[in-house]
């Protein structure tokens, strides 16, 4: 039995549900080293409850600013960075020019056990990836 061609057909890859080829990855181990940067804010990351990782990357472009620490792995922030870039115009603030200020500041996954936290600085453009454990 032969299925109808002009009945939908499921996405041949879970990647390109969109239409498009998914982001590239941004390079392993691509840590920048921005210290005389002098408008980037020092956040400690660590003082964060229940975190059991966290790592800073640059928005625009995924390089990091400060690798994974903890139980984050690198994989791990580029599957967050590949996320972000999905939802990119939330994330931009592109409004479409209707004069709507704002976009996506903090998206927060959960699976059973952890969730991480991503967070668009205000005034660096710097994203921060936490992970933390999830309460029972």
């Amino acid at each position: 039995m032969m299925s109808d061609p002009t009945s939908p057909q499921p996405a041949t890859s879970a990647a390109m549900t969109n239409g498009f080829p998914p982001p590239p990855l941004p390079p392993p181990s691509s840590i920048v080293n921005d210290d005389d940067d002098d408008d980037a804010v020092e956040l400690d990351l660590d003082a964060v409850p229940g975190q059991i990782g966290h790592a800073v990357l640059r928005a625009t472009d995924g390089a990091m600013m400060r690798g994974p620490s903890g139980c984050l792995t690198e994989r791990d922030v580029q599957v967050a960075y590949r996320m972000m870039l999905e939802i990119g115009t939330l994330l931009s603030g592109d409004d479409g020019g209707r004069g709507e200020e704002g976009g996506l500041r903090r998206v927060t996954v959960g699976f059973r056990g952890v969730t991480y936290a991503i967070t668009l600085g205000e005034m660096d453009g710097c994203l921060y990836v936490v992970k933390r454990r999830s309460s029972p």
